[in-house]
Formats: C-alpha cells, sequence, structure tokens
C-alpha cells in the first residue's frame, strides 16, 4: 500500500484533486474554499512525517475534539469540517471512513434571531454609504444570504416584474421578490457610481475578484452591532431571518417561503412560524436624490 505521507508536495497534490472533483461536480467556489480551510488545518496538525494510512476514526476524533469541540465551535462548523476530511479520504486516500465511529454533530434546532421593522430601518437611515445600504435592504427584503448579496447580477435584476434572479447554494438559481423600496435604492447606487451597463456583477470586487467577498457585508454587520448595541446573537443572516418570519406573519405560505429562500427541506422553513410581529410597509425610510 502506497505510503499516504503529509508532505508539502502530497498536501498540494490531494488539494488540487479536490479542487478538481469539487469543480467537476458542480459545487461552488465557495464550497472548495471551505473544504480547503479546514483539510489544511488537518494536515498542519500532524507532522510532515504523520502517515494518513495509520491516522482513522480514533485518531480524527482525537484532531476534532481538539480543534473544535473543546474550542466549543458551532455544530455546523465541526460537521463542515467531518465532511471535508471524509471527502479527503475518500477521494485522494481511497479510504471510506466509518461514520458511527466518526459521526456527525447532532445540530441544535433553535428559534432563528431577527431584527424589529424599527430597529431595521432606524440602522438603514443612520447607514451613509449606498453599497451597505443596499445589502441591509437585499438582505432584509428579498431573503438574501450574504453571499448571495454581493454576487447578483444586473441582468437578474426585473424591476418591472418586482423579481430577483438569484444563484443559491450548490449553484442552485432561484426567484425572490423585489420591493419598491429596493429597486429604489439599488437605482440610486446605479446613479450614484455610474453603472450604465446591463449585464455584470452589480457590486464589484477589488483586485482580481469579480464581485465583493461575502465576509464584506458580515464584517460591516459586525461594527453595526456594536454601534447599535444588538444583541450577541443577531448577525448579518439575522436579516434572512427577518424577511422569513415577517413574510409569513403578512399572509405568506410555507410553500412560497421555502421557494423564495431556496430551501430544499420545508421542515428548514418551518423555524419560521414561532414569531408574530406585524410586517407590512417599511414606512420611514428616508430616500436620497
Amino acid at each position: 500500500m502506497e505510503k499516504l505521507q503529509n508532505t508539502i508536495a502530497n498536501r498540494e497534490k490531494w488539494i488540487k484533486k479536490v479542487e478538481d472533483l469539487i469543480r467537476i461536480s458542480g459545487k461552488s467556489r465557495i464550497t472548495f474554499n471551505n473544504y480547503k480551510s479546514h483539510i489544511n488545518r488537518f494536515f498542519n496538525y500532524y507532522s510532515t512525517d504523520t502517515i494518513f494510512n495509520n491516522v482513522l476514526e480514533d485518531e480524527i476524533l482525537e484532531f476534532i475534539k481538539s480543534e473544535y469541540l473543546n474550542l466549543n465551535r458551532a455544530s455546523d462548523t465541526i460537521n463542515l469540517a467531518i465532511c471535508s476530511i471524509r471527502y479527503l479520504y475518500s477521494v485522494c486516500f481511497k479510504i471510506e471512513l466509518n461514520k458511527k465511529l466518526l459521526p456527525n454533530v447532532k445540530r441544535l434546532q433553535t428559534i432563528p434571531t431577527i431584527i424589529s421593522k424599527e430597529d431595521f430601518i432606524k440602522i438603514v437611515n443612520g447607514e451613509n454609504n449606498l453599497k451597505n445600504k443596499c445589502w441591509l435592504l437585499l438582505a432584509f427584503c428579498c431573503g438574501l444570504r450574504a453571499s448571495e448579496v454581493v454576487s447578483i447580477k444586473i441582468e437578474n435584476i426585473n424591476a418591472k416584474e418586482h423579481k430577483l434572479k438569484v444563484l443559491g447554494k450548490r449553484g442552485k438559481e432561484r426567484y425572490t421578490i423585489l420591493p419598491d423600496v429596493v429597486i429604489k435604492f439599488l437605482r440610486f447606487y446605479c446613479k450614484y457610481n455610474n453603472i450604465t451597463q446591463k449585464s455584470g456583477y452589480l457590486f464589484k470586487g477589488l483586485g482580481n475578484l469579480e464581485h465583493s467577498s461575502k465576509a464584506y457585508p458580515t464584517v460591516y454587520f459586525g461594527i453595526i452591532k456594536k454601534k447599535y448595541n444588538l444583541p450577541k446573537t443577531v448577525t448579518f443572516h439575522s436579516l434572512r431571518h427577518s424577511f422569513a418570519t415577517y413574510f409569513l406573519l403578512n399572509g405568506g405560505n410555507l410553500i412560497t417561503l421555502q421557494s423564495l429562500l431556496g430551501h430544499s427541506n420545508l421542515n428548514t422553513t418551518r423555524r419560521y412560524i414561532h414569531f408574530s410581529q406585524d410586517y407590512n410597509h417599511l414606512d420611514g425610510i428616508r430616500y436620497v436624490d
């Protein structure tokens, strides 16, 4: 049997194979970057003379405990790490790890944290940067994830029919609603930045990036949290949770919401039926010329 030694050359070869197979399977670049991050952490945990033929479920479990469980990492993060390692072993080492000996962490079903309409209007009105305003509105009023917000394409904005085409997780396309308030601020943004083309990414990235990184909205929202003293559980993703919750409370149905959010499982969408706030119009948002 070939010795699977943890050398720099082997690491590069294995990472390249993981990347190629993920691309062929149609998964996104974000998926590969997540896998790569956890796999590299796994490599770095061991010395360069480690032979991975001998590092199996018991040893990997110790790695997971040391680098994730003992550091109180989120269950989704731990499960992604385990999934990444299983994928590495399967496609590069031809070893199928036993899921009973290396199980996923049970995901806690928590009620999503939302932001009240009043707090949201206060935040939007207090924001002077048009791009940041658009990011907030797209998440809160259209239900977009951070990665979906920054990767919007101009040709997918249908103002006439009030709908937006979104490229979601695993490359799945869907349509969501596009309220007037969002359309108006997107137009302000295009006018301010002299955007006249009819296609391409709306929010351009820095350097060689085609569009802004999904880290930007989340980092920016961390500043917002401190400024408005929001609870620790509130994140940029809470804006998406708020959209879903208020959509149901305003008379929307679960099946439609599932489609708008891009959920593959209806049970994921059912989480949003636990709230009782009113969501009508975002009265009070000031427009700019």
